[in-house]
């Protein structure tokens, strides 16, 4: 599920704008975004395994920060799931545009988002066993693309194998072609590619023997995402000059194309919708498990609490799905800046949630410290000090989010949509969820 929810939007088609803005210093930001997003998983299962909750972070955020700090999280994060969906479904509508002109960007987003409603309205087993199948197509496809890739790059098949060498990651501008601020320019386009890992910490309440299989999952994910990630970029620029490359379409199918497999560009096309349906189905099965929980405590309407007869929150995943439908009236009224607002305001809600499991983890570490709660096996390492350089490439970040003037107005849009919260909050009454024992 970590891999259906990180492996979409943002590597199939946000890499290719990266790789235009920052060149091979692109690979080096997916190893800081790799680093933080590993130490923050950590730290969420240390967290889930001490206090197993349905809520997960949001839960967590409840009992170390405050209740509003919880309510916040929850919603900002069910908010963010369901804009990396519709993310994702509009990549499905570019890319079957692209393929059949004809065809409006709207129409597939709308047939993606019922099928997805279909899925998740049957039982837990038949989401897993389709997002497993859907995930596994792109992780077949990727490590494809690495063998061949190393193969034209080690034996020298054809023009491009001629011309391909490592030193296309420093010949032309060196590694970092834009300078610094190149790199760091990177950081929130890597960040929003990262974003729902965290849907581990919800899927482990309905995991057996979560202390067994949260540890391998979380350790497992991050060395798959940095061997997906930098492995197959980096194979990418070494086959061609970053600068060749068209930084509107996605760098496999550019390669692909310029290799003369065009063929093999149609199969990743195809690859790239199935992942992104992945990663769109893995989003509506989280956020409807969110705001399930939620309701259990207190934080949502009592009535998305109700279950049907085969245990599925139907009415959470009703409103979940409806809010995908509300990006497909978008991708008809703004198709061509729908997908450039959607990654920035994700990355907003991206950097609260992994900025509070931080918190939430120093105050759990204050708490072991003064000897209230025991400590298991399974440990953030370096804790405090990984916390504080974790929160400070977060504020980092967010900074050069807020300053840049093409996002400055999802900054405002999250800045709106955190007064309404706090206003719903004090509205409905501060009680204390239902879902967190006080230590």
């Amino acid at each position: 599920m970590a891999l259906g929810g990180a492996i979409g939007a943002g590597f199939f088609l946000g890499s290719g704008a990266a790789i235009g803005q920052t060149g091979p210093a692109l690979l080096i930001a997916y190893l800081i975004a790799g680093g933080m997003i590993y130490l923050v998983m950590r730290a969420l299962g240390e967290l889930t395994l001490a206090h197993p909750s349905p809520g997960s972070f949001a839960a967590y955020t409840v009992r170390f920060i405050g209740p509003l700090a919880g309510f916040m999280t929850g919603w900002m994060y069910w908010l963010a799931f369901l804009l990396v969906g519709i993310a994702e479904i509009t990549g499905i509508g570019l890319l079957l545009h692209r393929w059949y002109p004809g065809i409006p960007q709207w129409l597939p987003a709308l047939c993606a988002t019922v099928m997805l409603y279909a899925i998740n309205m049957r039982t837990v087993k038949s989401f897993g066993e389709s997002e497993y199948w859907l995930s596994m197509i792109k992780v077949v496809t990727i490590v494809a693309i690495l063998l061949s890739g190393l193969a034209i790059l080690v034996f020298k098949i054809g023009d491009v194998g001629a011309q391909a060498h490592v030193a296309n990651l420093w010949q032309h501008g060196g590694i970092l072609p834009k300078g610094f601020s190149g790199l760091l320019a990177a950081l929130p386009v890597v960040i929003f590619s990262f974003g729902g890992t965290e849907v581990i910490g919800l899927a482990a309440a309905e995991t057996d023997r979560p202390e067994y299989t949260l540890p391998r999952a979380i350790n497992g994910v991050f060395f798959r995402i940095m061997l997906f990630y930098v492995g197959s970029l980096a194979i990418v620029m070494i086959l061609h000059p970053w600068n060749s490359l068209d930084p509107k379409e996605s760098p496999f199918v550019s390669v692909l194309k310029q290799t003369g497999f065009v063929w093999a560009a149609g199969t990743v096309t195809f690859v790239a919708i199935s992942a992104f349906f992945s990663s769109s189905n893995t989003i509506l099965y989280g956020s409807s498990r969110l705001l399930h929980a939620m309701a259990l405590s207190g934080a949502a309407p009592a009535r998305f609490q109700a279950l049907n007869r085969r245990k599925i929150p139907y009415l959470s995943v009703t409103l979940s799905g409806a809010v995908l439908m509300l990006g497909v009236v978008l991708n008809y009224l703004m198709p061509d800046k729908i997908f450039g607002y959607l990654l920035s305001t994700v990355v907003w809600i991206v950097l609260w949630v992994w900025a509070s499991i931080m918190l939430c983890h120093l105050s759990y570490c204050r708490r072991l410290a003064k000897g209230s709660i025991s400590r298991g096996s399974f440990r953030l390492p370096g804790a405090p000090y990984t916390n504080w350089a974790i929160l400070f490439l977060i504020a980092l970040v967010a900074l050069l989010v807020a300053t840049n003037g093409q996002t400055r107005v999802t900054f405002i849009i999250i800045l709106l949509w955190s007064g309404i919260l706090v206003a719903a909050y004090y509205a409905k009454g501060s009680r204390q969820p239902t879902m967190v024992e006080n230590d």
